[in-house]
């Protein structure tokens, strides 16, 4: 299966590489958002932005021009800025610090962070029948964990994650898999409030278990993913997105960073890492979507690979039209 993989790459940087030849005209866009962590050793910092100029509200890692004004923000800081969505990077220029949040932020942990490739910490956690578990106590299923917290209010992040999870719950009902939500809001979220919080979504204690813990576990836990979370008086818990894939041995496999990512595509990818048949288009949008993002930053989180490449080859298709009617045009009038 790991073909497809393959395909979808070498597709990927064919249609990326030529639309990436012809002169951007991208304009930077206006944006505005709350600054949920600095990240100095990374030079960037994790903005919760508003919706502007079509893309949803969401959470995500820019670095900011000039870099010298990194030490001037903070978690809390609410600013406005312009948003430029280059090839490799997003960036933040003309950034303005418009006001502060007034709450108690978290501090960052000072943790080891978890990568691809890392195995996975043995940290307990309680589900929603109040039974301890931990992630050896998985092995030997393909386990997809998120972070979510059950008093969200915003249907396009924890929400969302959650009815993604119903699907997956639904499309791999029989195979060795197993699905894991911690709550980053763990002193309200209290088993008795997680096994309700599950019941509207439908959620099968047996596969798919919601978990929390101790403050400064599940706290600590989360920031080894590096999920950045703290209050707002308005808007509940502001916290940054991460999805993991993990393998049958307790390895990180994948990280999604986003919460609009596609369920039938992370189906698609969890039945190949469990060995059975799995859709082949999915798994070419999978690798498609996870590529572009790469190369194009977060601003395609949520869209479908398959649909970015086929836009970027009908410009490509719409422009040499052009191109070749004005040079027969140019031929005709000069023969």
């Amino acid at each position: 299966m790991r073909v497809f993989a393959h395909l979808a790459r070498a597709a990927a940087v064919a249609a990326l590489l030529a639309f990436s030849a012809a002169p951007s005209t991208a304009a930077v866009e206006q944006m505005t958002g709350v600054i949920v962590a600095v990240l100095p050793s990374q030079h960037e910092i994790v903005v919760r932005h508003d919706a502007f100029n079509g893309m949803p509200a969401m959470t995500m890692n820019f670095t900011v021009v000039p870099q010298s004004q990194m030490a001037s923000l903070k978690a809390g800081d609410r600013i406005e800025a312009g948003a430029d969505f280059g090839p490799d990077v997003a960036r933040l220029t003309h950034l303005h610090v418009t006001g502060s949040l007034n709450s108690s932020l978290h501090i960052v942990h000072d943790v080891q962070p978890l990568n691809i490739g890392d195995a996975m910490p043995l940290t307990e956690f309680f589900d929603q029948r109040g039974q301890a578990f931990d992630f050896q106590d998985l092995r030997g299923q393909t386990v997809v964990l998120a972070f979510i917290y059950t008093r969200c209010k915003d249907p396009r992040m924890c929400p969302l994650v959650s009815a993604n999870f119903h699907v997956l719950q639904r499309k791999l009902a029989g195979l060795p898999v197993h699905l894991v939500e911690i709550t980053l809001d763990p002193t309200f979220d209290t088993p008795p409030v997680l096994a309700n919080y599950g019941r509207r979504f439908d959620a099968d204690p047996a596969m798919w278990s919601l978990g929390t813990g101790p403050a400064n576990v599940v706290n600590d836990f989360a920031a080894r993913f590096g999920i950045a979370v703290f209050p707002d008086q308005v808007g509940g818990l502001i916290h940054s997105e991460r999805t993991a894939i993990i393998d049958r041995n307790g390895q990180i496999v994948d990280l999604l960073d986003a919460a609009a990512w596609n369920p039938y595509d992370v189906v698609a990818e969890v039945q190949s890492l469990s060995d059975v048949p799995s859709n082949p288009i999915a798994r070419i949008d999978y690798e498609l979507s996870k590529f572009s993002g790469a190369l194009c930053g977060n601003s395609l989180a949520g869209y479908s690979g398959l649909l970015e490449l086929g836009l970027v080859l009908l410009i490509l298709t719409g422009a040499c039209g052009i191109l070749y009617y004005a040079a027969r045009k140019i031929f005709v009038e000069n023969a």
